[in-house]
This record gives C-alpha cells, structure tokens and sequence, in this order.
C-alpha cells in the first residue's frame, strides 16, 4: 500500500505513541487542516484510529500486529531495586513490561499515569505502606486491578488483612521468581 510522504510522516508519528491531531501538527510541519486531511485517509484505510477526549482527538495506530504487541503491563512496587530486578529479569520481555515504583506515592502516581494491568506490592515501604496504596486506590474507583502483596511479613494477621482488602494474591520473601511468575500468570488467568 503505496503512502503520500507526508501521510508517511504523520504515521511515523503515530508509531511512537498516542497524540492529540496539534501534538502531531506540531511534529511534523504542516497545517491542521492539511494533517487532517491525511489522518482520515490513513484511517480509513483502517491504519490509524483516533478516541475522543473532550474536544480533541488521540490519535493512535489501528494495525493488527499492535494487538499482539501489546504487553502485559507489570507495576513492581518495593523500596528494595534488587527485588524489582529480580522481578524484572525472571518475566519475559517479550510479553510483559515492568514498570517500577520505589514507594507508596510513586505507586499511585504509576496506577494513574499508565494503567498496569498487575501490581507487585511490598507492604513495608517509608511514607505509604502497601496496605495504604490499595486503600487510596479503592478510594479512586481501582478495584478492578489485580495487585499481588510481596511482603517479608508471613503472619496470618497479615494475609487476612490483605485478604480482607480484596487482594489477589499474598507471597511470602524470599520468594522463588518462578513461583511469583506463575502466579501472575495465574491470577490473570493466562
């Protein structure tokens, strides 16, 4: 399917990520009259689509291999990097990425910012324990979001009470990287 140069140009844009139809203008040097004209010809060939928010347009690509590309994304909470680099190393890059967080506050600004499909949440951390992220996270409408407790914690007390908040899952440190894997893939049912 032969493209215009200048359609070319706007889907390179595109390809890095979403943007708004002025984000694109601005990339690419051209007018938004013009910008448009292309992106609905790209998007009727069903190469991009856009979604409304407000008044602009997100545009993003609308191809079939962006479905499979798509990771699962991981967020590791812990205070500890060697544990969120051990994380890191035993999961597949190919199928999911990890993104980190190193306390209670970063967490959520990380639940907000990029919607993880799975958290990985150390319970002892400085500022905001664990326990309260998934507090404030509920507080906000996060309910859906499956969120794994690693905790050197390994008391009853502990387990009921993340049982009780809707947790999906409590393992105990020092974990097995396998074992952990396995039950993220569990708990999303893969």
């Amino acid at each position: 399917m032969s493209m215009h140069w200048r359609e070319k140009q706007i889907y390179d844009v595109i390809k890095q990520g979403k943007f708004t139809t002025s984000e694109i203008v601005s990339k690419v040097n051209m007018s938004k009259v013009t910008a448009l004209k292309y992106l609905e010809s790209l998007r009727e060939r069903g190469m991009v689509d856009y979604e409304s928010v407000g008044a602009a347009k997100i545009w993003f690509l609308k191809n079939k291999e962006a479905k499979v590309e798509k990771k699962i994304k991981v967020l590791v909470v812990d205070d500890d990097r060697n544990v969120i680099n051990i994380i890191r190393d035993s999961l597949e890059p190919d199928i999911f990425e990890v993104i980190e967080a190193t306390n209670g506050k970063e967490a959520l600004g990380m639940v907000f910012a990029e919607s993880p499909d799975i958290m990985i949440l150390d319970v002892m951390m400085p500022g905001m324990d664990g326990y309260r992220v998934c507090e404030e996270l509920k507080k906000h409408g996060f309910t859906d979001m499956p969120i794994i407790i690693l905790s050197a914690r390994a008391g009853i007390d502990d387990k009921l009470r993340a049982m009780d908040m809707g947790i999906s899952d409590y393992v105990v440190k020092p974990f097995d990287p396998r074992e952990l894997k396995a039950r993220i893939k569990m708990v999303l049912k893969l």
